[in-house]
């Protein structure tokens, strides 16, 4: 049974990360948001916070021993570009580990996400489905890094959704890595690495399967973690994804914010965010071994998806579609009757995405 809790990721915080989150902002948060503000810190005080130092004193001298014994598969491209369906049809492939919603949801605890209370904590802050499209979730579903980054340190671009009078901020120092501080950057970088090899352990070191749009502007540090790592970048039409956006941001700011925003200004961001993305990938993608990245068209991974599928494992000389074959198609079946939204020509107008 459901309890209708709002949702609120910080809740799976270690208190000591979610305090520096609040100092970073000088606890910048509205008097009408402050009931959810309380009942996160009690949550992440009572029940995450000990689990998480338990299993730090634990896994720790393991966890930093590991290494990949394969660099990553990276699936990128800017939000709403099918990265999220590409990202659950592959992980049937048993080759792949992947992070759960569970795990991002307490990264500090991933190991403890299977004890009953944990277990039911995470289970009435989950929704059924995802606020943004409907999409249907499970604690076991795959899930993005970017949302067990946040609940790690400050240094995620999902703190928009939390502070989002920092938008700006956070997209130009978490997205695009730009006016970081060498200090901030090698910091950004070691919470990323370390939260990769904790992903890896829990998986048995698996070859990890990795969604994240926010990788899309951040290729030259993935290369300098992991040279050999691949690449699917997904690309959809640029209107859709405009109206796709504004769309995610206006219902995950409902969910998630400790700030009132303005709907205005968030259309006017995702316009700014979009061209610059895209510049940078145009740019990054240079440095990717040819051999090493395949790019595909939202209609045609969703319109055909399994020569699609076939074509990426050649492309990127991945083993196992034939076995695979089943769990694909069984997953299809599952969706087959999901429809992604379409947007009226009528909504394009006095929206200028211009890239070059």
């Amino acid at each position: 049974m459901k309890i209708n809790i709002p949702m609120q990721p910080l809740s799976g915080t270690p208190i000591n990360a979610y305090f520096r989150l609040l100092i970073k902002h000088r606890f910048n948060v509205e008097l009408k948001y402050l009931p959810k503000l309380i009942y996160t810190c009690l949550i992440s005080t009572v029940a995450i916070t000990p689990i998480s130092i338990l299993e730090k004193i634990l896994t720790k001298n393991k966890i930093e021993n590991i290494k990949l014994r394969n660099d990553p598969i990276f699936i990128i491209g800017h939000w709403r570009s099918g990265t999220t369906f590409l990202h659950y049809l592959m992980s049937q492939d048993e080759q792949f580990g992947f992070l759960t919603n569970a795990q991002s949801f307490c990264p500090g605890s991933m190991y403890a996400s299977s004890i009953p209370i944990i277990k039911s904590i995470i289970n009435i802050h989950l929704p059924d489905k995802r606020p943004m499209d409907d999409m249907k979730i499970t604690m076991g579903s795959p899930q993005e890094e970017e949302f067990a980054l946040a609940n790690l340190s400050h240094q995620s671009c999902y703190h928009w959704w939390n502070f989002p009078k920092k938008m700006k901020h956070y997209f130009n120092k978490y997205v695009l890595l730009n006016d970081l501080t060498k200090s901030e950057y090698q910091a950004f970088v070691s919470t990323y690495w370390k939260l990769i090899q904790k992903i890896s352990y829990v998986n048995n070191q698996k070859l990890l399967l990795l969604k994240n749009p926010a990788n899309t502007g951040r290729i030259p540090m993935l290369l300098s973690l992991f040279p050999n790592a691949k690449f699917i970048y997904l690309h959809r039409t640029p209107h859709d994804v405009y109206h796709s956006t504004v769309k995610l941001h206006s219902r995950l700011l409902d969910c998630f914010s400790f700030q009132s925003f303005s709907q205005k200004e968030i259309e006017k961001n995702t316009r700014t965010f979009y061209t610059q993305l895209m510049r940078k990938y145009q740019k990054d993608k240079a440095l990717i071994p040819i051999e090493n990245l395949i790019e595909i068209d939202f209609k045609t991974l969703t319109g055909s998806p399994l020569p699609t599928l076939e074509k990426i494992y050649g492309a990127l000389q991945l083993k196992g579609y034939a076995k695979s074959l089943n769990g694909f198609k069984g997953y299809l079946e599952e969706v087959k009757d999901y429809q992604a939204e379409e947007y009226k020509s009528s909504q394009y107008r006095n929206v200028n995405l211009r890239v070059n």
